[in-house]
């Protein structure tokens, strides 16, 4: 297996790993608390590449601007994302990643990209695997689950549109463009606490505290990752491995808080995973 799906598969876990402590947090801290300390941990994190850089950094329009607005759409997405968790669990959130990877997937055969037969057959595979991995169980649909599904679906378009971004804005230097866009994140998210005050960072329990940290190492090392991935591959295959992570939250589930996982989510697993070979192939 190449380096370029280790490192896609490396984002899946660190982002499925993400949303598992979010997911956790979220119903238990202030959602703006939640994104605020995880996108300033994003820049401090970003700060500190760049200040350790030892060649000139790379400017242009293209790349800042490219990077800016990837930043930036990834608060508004990442919020849209708690408030889901918060409001709907996983059987609302999970299928996001499902919905994410069309995006990218959609952009890259408009500009010319091709699977192959072994990709397409894996593509598929892994989206239905995805799909199937947090298919709602014994929660039937309502009026109260649609403002989740909502914000749910919001997320899902703001994700592919980051992954697009990110990938345009530096195919050859992903480190530097997901720099640029943590710091336009952590610039968002200073501007969400000028705007809202502190009174929800004073909310956040002591021992809570440093979950928002994790959440944000967790999320600068999968954006990392993924950038690096499709710089190396063909965008759409990249990023529906990346978005594998819905599985890496619904085991984690699993066998952190010992929920139960129903036949329908074990075979999205499986799908899942034999798509992703399908893709290494």
């Amino acid at each position: 297996m190449s380096a370029t799906w280790v490192l896609a598969g490396l984002a899946a876990a660190a982002w499925g790993s993400s949303d598992f402590i979010a997911g956790f947090c979220a119903r238990r801290l202030p959602v703006r608390s939640l994104l605020i300390g995880s996108k300033l941990t994003g820049m401090l994190l970003a700060l500190l590449h760049v200040a350790g850089r030892a060649e000139p950094l790379p400017g242009g329009v293209r790349l800042l601007a490219l990077s800016a607005v990837a930043g930036t759409i990834g608060v508004p997405s990442m919020g849209l994302l708690y408030r889901a968790m918060r409001d709907g669990s996983l059987t609302v959130v999970a299928p996001v990643a499902a919905g994410a990877a069309l995006v990218p997937v959609g952009w890259g055969l408009l500009h010319g990209e091709r699977l192959g037969a072994g990709g397409v057959i894996g593509a598929t595979a892994a989206l239905t695997g995805i799909t199937l991995a947090s298919w709602p169980v014994d929660h039937p649909a309502g009026p109260r689950r649609r403002p989740a599904v909502w914000c749910a679906t919001g997320a899902a378009a703001g994700f592919g549109t980051f992954f697009v971004l990110l990938h345009e804005a530096a195919p050859d230097d992903p480190y530097t463009a997901t720099a640029y866009a943590l710091i336009s994140g952590g610039l968002a998210g200073l501007a969400l606490l000028a705007v809202t005050g502190r009174q929800a960072l004073r909310r956040v329990p002591p021992r809570l505290s440093i979950f928002p940290v994790v959440v944000g190492v967790l999320e600068t090392a999968a954006d990392s990752a993924f950038a690096l991935s499709a710089a190396g591959a063909a965008i759409g295959a990249a990023a529906i491995v990346a978005s594998l992570y819905p599985a890496v939250t619904v085991l984690l589930n699993r066998v952190v808080l010992g929920e139960r996982l129903p036949a329908v989510h074990l075979c999205g697993v499986v799908s899942a995973l034999a798509g992703v070979a399908c893709l290494a192939g």
